[in-house]
């Protein structure tokens, strides 16, 4: 699908969907070779990388992105954001929310890390970073890109805000481009201008997931019940599943259940709903800390024990933790990441979990998306040499045909915008995930 920036309609991408599972080709939209890129080219599955040999210091299997440069730089200020020893980047997350503190702050705890990691080697071709932070609160979005575009920063990185789809007038009207860590609405996930490690297009989804679940659950997957959020950011992840699930023996129960954003006093009335409705598995699309600890903790009251299946942004240690009365114990999540648990045999997870872990900062999912996307613009922006420009580094990026995140995760196609073709399902018991 040609990348865009205008504004699409959801009824028009439903329509459009397309499942990729592991071991299927999908036809790319460009006719370019794959590029050679410093980093891993993957096979696209999820199996520990090992290690290869790279020039300088490395993370994971590939070499840094980040160095002093073979010589000075020729930047004479005209670039936003750009100078010949500086270049000033702008990222965030919806930590203020105060109905979930701290959510996705593990993006920015990656990006502070990354960035003090990369200036310590040299910067980009000899160029400091300044990584100025901004945060969305879940529903100030608007602001948090207005400052954005006021800073006159040369590029969003590795930012993560759940209602990324009321940013993209701003955003687009002052020309500002991004490699965030994850998009969520259709329309900032196939803008011209926005490339990130492991794309999420509207139009298409890794579905070897629901091919592994039907075969987990092959009764179960049969009467599925949606429970979303009653916004953007969740039901287009909502209408992705019942559009592609299907080709997979997935039947629905209940498609139109949704909560308010802002969170629910009583979750029991929800559960009902899904009782009433026969359903013997759950499809949650959302957070976990409250909400889905709160509804599993009424569904386990009222006597709703059925599967749970949700996406990576519920792999944290914090949802883990809280699950000590094991009302999330029927949790799967899906994604393309090698999980922390198999740090010891893939060098790329290890090495993030220690640059992270060493900075302070909390680990998550999303804060190794947000390390695969910082990693594809940082190697994208070394590529420019001695003249850092955003339509050089939007050029070098769209040229990236085959990459996994120095190995953090299965392969994608960042410059036709592919998500992987393979993902893993992990399983919460306890306060542990598992394979």
């Amino acid at each position: 699908m040609r990348r865009t920036s205008v504004r699409f309609a959801a009824a028009f991408i439903a329509l459009a969907l397309v499942a990729t599972a592991c071991g299927k080709e999908r036809s790319s939209s460009t006719d370019s070779a794959p590029a050679s890129v410093p980093t891993s080219q993957g096979s696209g599955d999820t199996t520990p990388g090992t290690d290869v040999a790279a020039a300088g210091p490395t993370f994971g299997d590939a070499a840094w992105p980040c160095s002093k440069g073979d010589g000075a730089n020729t930047d004479d200020g005209s670039e936003t954001g750009v100078t010949k020893d500086a270049v000033t980047i702008g990222g965030g997350d919806d930590a203020g929310f105060s109905v979930s503190p701290g959510l996705s702050h593990e993006v920015t705890d990656a990006m502070k890390a990354l960035v003090a990691k990369c200036n310590e080697l040299g910067g980009i071709n000899g160029r400091q970073i300044t990584f100025n932070y901004y945060d969305a609160q879940f529903a100030a979005v608007q602001a948090a890109i207005q400052k954005a575009c006021d800073d006159k920063i040369f590029f969003l990185v590795g930012e993560g805000w759940a209602f990324d789809d009321q940013q993209e007038e701003i955003r687009i009207g002052c020309g500002l481009p991004a490699a965030p860590a994850y998009t969520v609405s259709a329309a900032f996930a196939h803008a011209g201008d926005v490339f990130q490690g492991v794309p999420n297009p509207a139009d298409e989804t890794p579905a070897g997931v629901f091919e592994q679940v039907a075969k987990v659950f092959p009764e179960e997957v049969k009467h599925v019940g949606m429970l979303a959020g009653n916004f953007s950011a969740t039901q287009e992840t909502r209408d992705k599943v019942v559009n592609v699930a299907p080709q997979f023996g997935w039947g629905f129960s209940e498609t139109t259940l949704e909560y308010n954003a802002g969170g629910e006093t009583d979750w029991t009335p929800f559960v009902k709903q899904i009782q009433d409705s026969g359903a013997t598995m759950v499809s949650w699309s959302g957070t976990c800390l409250p909400s889905l600890q709160l509804f599993a903790q009424a569904a386990k009251a009222n006597g709703l024990d059925v599967p749970i299946i949700t996406d990576a942004n519920h792999y944290t240690q914090n949802c883990a933790d809280a699950n000590t009365d094991g009302a999330l114990d029927k949790m799967y999540l899906r994604f393309g990441f090698i999980p922390f648990e198999e740090a010891d045999i893939n060098p790329a997870t290890k090495d993030y979990l220690d640059l992270v872990n060493g900075s302070g900062g909390d680990t998550a999912l999303l804060g190794m998306q947000a390390t695969s996307s910082f990693l594809l613009w940082a190697t994208a922006s070394q590529q420019c040499g001695a003249s850092l420009t955003r339509t050089c580094v939007l050029d070098n990026m769209r040229a990236i045909h085959s990459w996994t995140g120095h190995g953090l995760h299965a392969e994608t196609d960042p410059g036709a915008n592919h998500p992987p073709k393979c993902a893993i399902l992990m399983k919460l018991t306890g306060t542990k995930y598992e394979r």
